[in-house]
């Protein structure tokens, strides 16, 4: 009941919310901004318990680093997910992207009106709603004009799009890292070199030096983090996650935005120590493939905190994880620019759609999954490209998969009905499969 009141408490205040987008957008931002500080505060004072600690990190990281953007966006780096953070915290920045703040949006029941706000301006329907969203908020006013707009071609299409008609909107330079499609130490070489480029355009615009001796710090701290996460990988077999579908997003931002800082470091080491002493585990256990709609009621009920079912790992969470076969760092942080280029290039999401396949399926092997679902979020082409494919890798090696269509972002692109029943059918059929198995 009293999650019930809760949930239609933060959908008023979004109903609230779109009914001054277009006549009082300040307004709307000091209310955004308002809602989102008292969420911190509260998660600090009352974390979620029924989370790991690890859970509870990732939150507070989001968290604080949405909050503090907006707080103050006019001096802000709006950035695409992958974009490495490190340059930016060598120079005392903390980046913000723009998946991140649409999520936001999402979690206060306030993007429709800036979806509708940014289908006004011509921005197609079938646009990804994370971008139209965040376009909304810019051509609205409800979001300011922050001091940088930097992205990176991976992996998705609407980074390019986006960001340049916000350079135009909002009349700044736009920066681009453009990641070559090949796998090698050209491509490497050639990112490190765009990613130099980007740090001194960065010290120009904020007006202070990258210290070297901090970058370094910070690509140890990612490489020590993306080890950690590999490490603990196996060791979730047959433990409880104790997450839920929110978490499990704030998680995968958490070691985007914020990959580099201690934060992100201690919630990886966190997480090999929560999962080693986690309880067993004798549910469902599913890799979840790509965003997920962490406000759908009906998966909710079937994932979250379930004896039944749980998410035991998303691939957005590993996409930057060199997993088993893959190999390790070829560089290290004594060459920063090539680390995180590196990074990059060797990202899941980069290259061709069988290189990802063979990395989700590792994520199923070293988890030993029951099955994985595959979630193609509305406007990602990447994904909806690759789906079929990613499906019969998994099935050919034994682990069934479930390719769902939706909207990580926009609740309105979602049949609830037919994901509750394609999800429930799914569940039962891994379960009749187990007893199978079991009984074989």
């Amino acid at each position: 009941m009293a999650g019930n009141f809760g949930s239609q408490v933060i959908a008023w205040y979004g109903d609230l919310l779109d009914q001054y987008i277009d006549d009082a957008p300040d307004a709307v931002r000091w209310w955004l901004q308002l809602g989102f500080n008292l969420t911190e505060a509260k998660h600090r004072l009352l974390p979620d318990r029924n989370n790991h600690p690890s859970g509870q990190v990732a939150t507070n990281i989001c968290l604080d680093t949405v909050t503090t953007a907006l707080n103050n966006f006019h001096e802000a780096a709006l950035t695409s997910i992958f974009l490495p953070s490190e340059p930016f915290i060598a120079m005392g920045v903390r980046p913000v992207s723009a998946e991140a703040i649409s999520n936001f949006a999402s979690g206060a029941h306030a993007e429709r009106g800036f979806a509708a706000c940014a289908e006004q301006t011509g921005i197609p329907e079938t646009y990804c709603s994370y971008h139209k969203v965040l376009m909304g908020m810019a051509s609205s006013g409800v979001l300011e004009k922050p001091r940088m707009l930097a992205s990176c071609s991976l992996a998705c299409d609407a980074n390019n799009l986006s960001f340049k008609a916000l350079s135009q909107l909002w009349g700044i330079e736009h920066t681009y890292v453009d990641v070559p499609y090949d796998i090698s130490e050209d491509s490497i070489a050639y990112v490190a070199d765009e990613l130099r480029e980007l740090t001194v355009r960065a010290e120009d615009i904020f007006g202070r030096k990258a210290d070297k001796d901090m970058l370094q710090a910070a690509v140890a701290r990612s490489q020590n983090t993306l080890s950690h996460l590999a490490y603990g990988l196996p060791r979730r077999q047959g433990r409880l996650a104790a997450s839920d579908m929110g978490n499990e997003m704030q998680q995968a931002l958490a070691v985007h935005l914020a990959l580099g800082t201690p934060e992100s470091e201690q919630m990886a080491q966190q997480m090999a120590i929560d999962f080693a002493q986690a309880p067993a585990y004798k549910g469902l256990s599913l890799v979840w493939v790509h965003t997920a709609p962490f406000f759908s009621e009906p998966l909710q009920q079937a994932l979250n905190q379930n004896s039944q079912a749980q998410i035991i790992a998303s691939e957005m969470l590993f996409d930057q994880v060199p997993l088993k076969d893959e190999g390790s760092f070829l560089h290290g942080p004594d060459t920063p620019f090539e680390a995180m280029a590196e990074r990059l290039v060797r990202n899941s999401y980069n290259g061709s759609a069988s290189r990802r396949a063979a990395h989700i399926l590792r994520l199923c092997e070293q988890t030993h999954a029951d099955g994985a679902v595959i979630f193609c979020h509305w406007g990602c082409k990447e994904t909806a490209g690759a789906a079929q494919l990613i499906r019969h890798t998994l099935e050919r090696a034994g682990f069934p998969a479930l390719v769902l269509d939706g909207d990580g972002c926009e609740r309105a692109n979602n049949m609830e009905g037919q994901m509750s029943t394609r999800m429930s059918a799914f569940l039962e059929m891994l379960k009749d499969q187990r007893m199978e198995l079991a009984h074989g």
